[in-house]
């Protein structure tokens, strides 16, 4: 029969499982039973304390969904851990004693800093264990929420609810509100639905009891105020409380002693109508009445404003204030015209009949009133229309009285005549005047700048005009805009607008100026525009390079890629048609050349794509056919032998090849550009640096390897113009005497090339040559050796050398001590000398090193 002290504690989740369920059950039933319970301690329930209830619920609600998730086949991903810094967990699991411990119960019992976890050494939760706890945590969160929904603790919380409910409007107000926050009613007296319900759910002596010692909520018959403390004076109005009506005979409890008959009374006179009630009454009649008005109103075009008006001034009546407004509203509006006429401000001032409307309804429909206010209104907006600079109040009076009192719509009439100049240029076909930077007016020249050019502000626009308006620089006006719109540097814009070609030496703006993205050299249009123009035309696609510095390297393939993808964007604006689509086609050549099945003629110098597997190629151009592999001119000979077996035939049988000798042997083992595999029968020993005519790429003659401006060699130290040789290259051998190479093939049992010299004395190899800054291509001339079969020295050890590459002959063997060294600093090679090493031991082994870390050339030609 008394409360447990669980009711004035902070809930706490007991280890034990079993007895929490037990004890709240019991709680329960002794609160869902007719049992008599003392109810001091029943208000002593506060709603803390069923807010700690039902955040114990869904703590347990969460526990449970923990265990079931653990049970289940299909588990979450991250199932092994519990987080803490969830919010919905520190406020629910974890803000209650014994939470922590069910998690351990589940087998969460490794602490971590931000949570806990299974150990790492369980793979699997135990099933069995875990299902029993979630079984337990199940049963109590149920009989938690049988205790939480039981009819007691439902009449306490709406007991304690401080919260009212608005009957007009529902708006839910304040418990201390008397009026409604929206439609301000007053609060009205209702009965409790709580009383209701302990009459259901409790006895009768409990519920009794409860009336006759005024513990439930009373409500003060003044200020309708529901007051919660049995205290006999109103919390709000401070006025005493009324006496509690005694209880109807029905509510007493039935009796086993013979009822009396009941001696008849006197019928008490009916109470006397709540004025407050009879106020509330009236006010949603006349609601009501006002809303069906409105809806009659929008029906025949009449505005509630007006309807609201027409009530107050026809003053009811049977003539319905929509019918009354279509009759008389002319008439007021007219006579609210006449009057503000006559008004000894007025000054014969015309109002409109919209004017006079607005007027009639802001003064509550009187004409008097209305007639001084539209006057003093329109005084008002004729003088906002002067202060804008429209000094004419006759025109300002008549525009307004046309737009019916609106400003805006008069200041688009008064604005019209001013715009009309504008709009006639606007829409003529004459193209649009010049800015006259020299007129008097400034602010009219930053205007039409600001407007014409889109200027980011005044100042700019101030700025710009000062510019051209300088004697000492000529600026046009769109290079000057153009300039101002990106910086407002006075100084930085003059640098700007006065930019140097490095070509024709004339000065230009920035915007006038191209560049290419390979360097930072800058030129002007015209001289950007005719050094491409004749590139395209009269050059190589690997001279369209920048016509200052020469950049970029044409030897670098990634590079040139990008930088022709580039250019192509810059070409398509500045070049004629003819010569852009003369570009683009020299620029698909250039892209057919790296294909494998690209093919040159040797006859006309034409290329095409072959796609065959025969050796005989018939040119397209010239009709002509050659050997798709040794590139010769094809021979009835050629048929059905190797190109080997061919030039062996043709050495033996074909007498203009054994007169030339060594010579012809040179020329049919000429130059083969490595980029675009273009053959030339020209010698080696010659320039070691050769420019392809058909492709522009600069290679060395001897071992292929590509000329750089900037080497991309790791730890290169040679600057301007070079290659990188591998050792057996001409470039090194060409340097050995005719004996010395000549010893070389023999140590490695290969034998000279003999044929009978020929009957001249000069060297008739054909090689490149530069005279006067050009490539021709003509015979050496030079004096004939003795024992160089009819070669000059320079040709024949080109020859001795085209042997030694020919069959892959390492020239380290023979290298003296100097060369040697010079030879493994060149490529790189640690050549310290060990602690008490002589030079036997040490030249030795420096030369096993150099021909075991430094292999020979790769692209140096040699037989198959």
């Amino acid at each position: 029969h008394t409360m447990p002290t669980f009711w004035n504690t902070e809930l706490v989740f007991p280890l034990s499982l079993f007895n929490c369920a037990e004890y709240f059950c019991s709680v329960s039933i002794l609160l869902s039973t007719s049992f008599w319970i003392n109810p001091f301690y029943l208000c002593s329930l506060s709603c803390q304390t069923i807010g700690s209830l039902q955040r114990l619920s869904t703590a347990l609600n969460i526990l449970e969904k923990y265990g079931c998730n653990l049970t289940s086949s299909s588990r979450p991903k991250y199932w092994r851990t519990v987080k803490h810094n969830n919010p919905v967990f520190r406020a629910t699991v974890d803000s209650i004693q014994g939470g922590r411990a069910v998690l351990c119960l589940y087998g969460y019992s490794n602490q971590q800093p931000d949570g806990l976890s299974f150990p790492d050494v369980v793979v699997e939760p135990d099933i069995e264990k875990v299902a029993a706890v979630t079984l337990e945590v199940m049963s109590l969160r149920m009989e938690l929420d049988m205790l939480l929904k039981s009819p007691v603790l439902s009449v306490f919380s709406l007991c304690m609810s401080p919260e009212w409910q608005c009957k007009s409007c529902t708006v839910v107000n304040a418990g201390s509100s008397i009026l409604c926050e929206v439609c301000e009613r007053p609060r009205l007296a209702a009965i409790s639905v709580g009383a209701v319900s302990l009459e259901a759910h409790v006895n009768y002596l409990f519920f009794s009891h409860l009336l006759s010692t005024s513990l439930l909520q009373w409500v003060c018959q003044f200020c309708t105020y529901v007051n919660y403390t049995p205290a006999s004076v109103c919390e709000m109005c401070d006025l005493p409380r009324p006496e509690p009506a005694k209880m109807p005979v029905k509510l007493h409890p039935p009796s086993q002693v013979k009822r009396v008959p009941v001696l008849s009374v006197k019928p008490k006179d009916p109470p006397m109508e709540d004025p407050d009630l009879r106020r509330q009454k009236l006010m949603r009649e006349e609601g009501l009445k006002l809303i069906e008005l409105i809806r009659d109103g929008e029906k025949k075009g009449v505005s509630p404003e007006e309807v609201y008006t027409g009530m107050r001034v026809s003053g009811g009546g049977n003539i319905l204030p929509c019918d009354w407004l279509k009759a008389e509203l002319p008439h007021l509006l007219d006579q609210i015209c006449a009057m503000a006429e006559e008004q000894p401000r007025g000054g014969g001032v015309t109002l409109s009949r919209a004017e006079a409307k607005m007027a009639w309804l802001s003064a509550g429909g009187e004409t008097e009133r209305a007639a001084r206010q539209s006057l003093r209104d329109r005084h008002a907006k004729v003088k906002e229309l002067c202060s804008l600079g429209f000094n004419d109040e006759a025109r300002c009076q008549e525009v307004l009285r046309q737009n019916g009192g609106e400003v805006r719509g008069a200041l688009s009439l008064l604005q019209r005549p001013l715009m009309e100049p504008f709009h006639q240029r606007m829409w003529s076909d004459q193209p649009e005047p010049t800015i006259d930077i020299n007129h008097p007016d400034k602010q009219r020249v930053c205007r039409r700048l600001l407007a014409v050019y889109d200027l980011p502000s005044w100042g700019r626009c101030e700025l710009a005009l000062s510019l051209l308006q300088e004697r000492t620089a000529p600026y046009s006006l769109d290079d000057v805009v153009q300039a101002v719109r990106e910086s407002q540097d006075r100084d930085f814009i003059r640098r700007v607008l006065a930019k140097e070609c490095p070509i024709c030496l004339s000065e230009f703006p920035h915007s006038k100026m191209q560049s290419l993205t390979s360097c930072q050299c800058s030129v002007c249009c015209g001289c950007f525009q005719q050094h491409f123009t004749i590139a395209v035309r009269d050059k190589h696609i690997r001279d369209m390079v920048c016509p200052v510095c020469w950049e970029p390297d044409i030897n670098d393939p990634e590079h040139l890629n990008s930088y022709f993808s580039t250019l192509d964007i810059q070409l398509r604006e500045c070049l004629e048609p003819e010569v852009y689509d003369l570009f683009h086609k020299k620029l698909t050549e250039q892209a057919l050349i790296k294909d494998p099945k690209f093919l040159w003629c040797s006859h006309c110098s034409y290329g095409f794509i072959y796609d065959g597997d025969q050796l005989k190629v018939t040119c397209f151009q010239c009709r002509n056919s050659f050997c798709a592999q040794c590139k010769k001119p094809w021979e009835s000979q050629h048929g059905g032998l190797s190109c080997e077996q061919y030039q062996s035939w043709k050495r033996e049988n074909d007498p203009e090849y054994q007169r030339q000798g060594l010579a012809g042997y040179l020329r049919d083992n000429g130059i083969t550009c490595p980029n675009c595999r273009f053959q030339y029968a020209l010698s080696k020993g010659g320039c070691m640096h050769f420019c392809c005519s058909q492709c522009r790429y600069q290679f060395c003659s001897g071992c292929n390897n590509p000329f750089h401006t900037t080497c991309a060699v790791i730890q290169c130290s040679v600057t301007g113009l070079h290659a990188h040789h591998p050792r057996d290259c001409l470039f090194y051998l060409r340097d050995w005497e005719p004996v010395r190479l000549q010893a070389l093939l023999q140590v490695e049992m290969y034998y000279l090339f003999s044929l009978a010299p020929p009957p001249s004395g000069m060297c008739g190899v054909i090689e490149q040559k530069d005279e006067g800054g050009q490539q021709t291509d003509s015979a050496c001339g030079a004096q004939t050796q003795p024992g160089h079969a009819g070669l000059c020295e320079k040709h024949y050890r080109e020859y001795l050398v085209s042997l030694i590459n020919g069959h892959s002959i390492d020239p380290a063997p023979l290298f003296n001590a100097n060369e040697l060294v010079l030879a493994c600093r060149r490529y790189q090679v640690d050549d310290a000398r060990g602690e008490m090493e002589d030079d036997e031991t040490y030249y030795p082994r420096m030369l096993e090193k150099l021909i075991d870390e430094v292999p020979l050339g790769d692209k140096v030609p040699r037989k198959k």
